[in-house]
C-alpha cells in the first residue's frame, strides 16, 4: 500500500463523493483507489446482474471499459455472475478471497479461467454495503497473480473508505431521485401550463419554468423587470407584493406564512390570470442567500391541459358521462357548475361523482382531481 499525504485521502474522498456526476462515474475514484491500494481492478456494481438485467458495473481497470448499465456483453454478466466466488459477505466488513475459497477450487473455477485470470486479477478483496433504500451493493478490488495478498493494514483502510462509500453512495442515489421528482414535477406543472415563478428571501426572481416564460412573451398582463415579476395592474401588483412581503415577514419572525390567492387582469381581455402565492419550508440553520422561499403559481384557465374524455375512461372504468363530469371538476368548476355544462341536475351530478369516489377509490374532490393529474402526468 501506497503512503499517501492528508492532500491525496482528501482528493480520494473528493472524487467519491463527487463520483455520480459526469459521464464515467466513479472512475477518478476508483482509479485514485488503485493508485493507492496498489490494485490492477477495482469495480463497484450497484445492481448485480440478473436474468435479463445485465446490471450496473463502474468499473477501472485498463482492459475493461469503465462503464456496464444493463450489459450482458462481457463474459462475467453474460454466464458468470452465477459463479461469484465471494457473495453475502458479512456487510461492512472486508474479506478477502482467500478467506471464501481454497487457491485449488478459485484456480480451477470457470470465472478465474474465463474472466479473472485473461485480464490478470488473481488476489480480491470485497465489501458488501448498503444504499439508502437498504438494498446490498458491492465494492471489489484486486491484483495480479505476482503481487501480495492484502494485508491487514490495507484491509483497514479500505474498511475505513467503506464507509465513505455507503454514504456516498446513499447521498448520490438520493439526490438523483430529488432530481428525477422535480423534472417530474416541472414537467407536469408546464403540462397544465402553469406559470412557476420561485422567489428568494428578498422577492427576487431565482428561477421560472416554461410555462412561464411563455406568459411573459405573451406580454399580455405580467412582465418582469428588475428580476421581479410585474404585474401591468398597478393594484394587482401593489397586492401580489403586499402578499410576498407578508409571507418574508412571517418568516423572518418565526411565525407560520399564510397561503395566498388572487386574480389579476390581463391586457387582452381574456379570463383573469389565477394567482397562488405560497410559502416555501426554509431550514434557518442551512439557509443561505438566495435562498427559495417562496413559490408564485400562475395559470391562465384557457390554457389548462384539455382532457380528453377517451383518456379518462381508459384510465378509469367511467362512463362517458362520468369522464365529462371529471374534466370540468379538474378545470376547477364546482358540482353545481358542472351539472349546469353538462345539462343534468345537480342530484344526478352527485350520484355521478359518486359513482366516480367508488371507481378511483377516493373520497374528497380535491383528491379526485389530484389523482387525475397525476395520472395524467405519467402519460406525457
Amino acid at each position: 500500500m501506497k503512503d499517501i499525504s492528508v492532500s491525496e485521502y482528501s482528493k480520494l474522498l473528493i472524487d467519491l463523493y463527487d463520483g455520480h456526476y459526469g459521464d464515467d462515474p466513479y472512475c477518478n475514484f476508483l482509479s485514485g483507489l488503485r493508485e493507492i491500494l496498489e490494485l490492477n481492478f477495482a469495480s463497484i456494481t450497484l445492481r448485480e446482474p440478473i436474468e435479463t438485467n445485465g446490471g450496473l458495473l463502474f468499473i477501472s481497470c485498463d482492459s475493461l471499459q469503465k462503464t456496464y448499465a444493463d450489459s450482458s456483453d462481457n463474459p462475467y454478466t453474460a454466464r458468470y455472475y452465477t459463479s461469484n466466488l465471494m457473495t453475502n459477505l458479512s456487510m461492512g466488513k472486508v474479506t478477502t478471497l482467500d478467506e471464501c475459497v481454497t487457491c485449488d477450487s478459485f484456480e480451477t473455477s470457470d470465472i478465474y479461467k474465463m474472466c479473472m485470470e485473461p485480464i490478470n486479477i488473481y488476489h480480491m478483496a470485497g465489501l458488501d454495503l448498503r444504499n439508502y433504500n437498504g438494498e446490498r451493493f458491492s465494492v471489489r478490488v484486486c491484483r495480479p497473480k505476482s503481487s501480495d495478498n492484502f494485508n491487514q493494514e490495507e484491509k483497514d483502510f479500505f474498511e475505513l473508505i467503506g464507509s465513505h462509500i455507503q454514504r456516498a453512495i446513499s447521498k448520490a442515489m438520493q439526490l438523483i431521485q430529488i432530481e428525477t421528482e422535480r423534472k417530474l414535477f416541472a414537467n407536469t406543472v408546464t403540462g397544465q401550463s402553469i406559470g412557476t415563478f420561485i422567489l428568494d428571501e428578498q422577492g427576487k426572481l431565482l428561477h421560472r419554468n416554461q410555462a412561464a416564460e411563455e406568459m411573459i412573451s405573451d406580454s399580455d398582463g405580467l412582465e418582469i423587470e428588475n428580476h421581479q415579476i410585474k404585474l401591468d395592474d398597478p393594484d394587482s401588483n401593489s397586492k401580489l407584493y403586499g402578499y410576498i412581503n407578508k409571507i418574508i415577514t412571517a418568516t423572518k419572525e418565526g411565525s407560520i406564512p399564510e397561503v395566498y390567492a388572487m386574480p389579476t387582469q390581463r391586457s387582452s381581455g381574456n379570463t383573469d390570470y389565477e394567482i397562488l402565492i405560497k410559502p416555501l419550508a426554509i431550514d434557518k440553520v442551512v439557509a443561505s442567500t438566495k435562498t427559495p422561499h417562496i413559490i408564485v403559481f400562475i395559470s391562465a384557465p384557457e390554457k389548462r391541459t384539455q382532457l380528453d374524455t377517451k383518456v379518462l375512461m381508459s384510465l378509469f372504468p367511467f362512463t362517458e358521462k362520468e369522464a365529462e363530469l371529471t374534466k370540468h371538476l379538474i378545470i376547477g368548476s364546482n358540482l353545481t357548475e358542472s351539472a349546469e355544462k353538462l345539462h343534468i341536475s345537480k342530484n344526478t351530478a352527485r350520484t355521478h361523482l359518486r359513482s366516480i369516489f367508488l371507481k378511483t377509490g377516493v373520497t374528497q374532490q380535491s383528491m379526485l382531481v389530484s389523482l387525475i393529474l397525476k395520472s395524467v402526468a405519467m402519460l406525457n
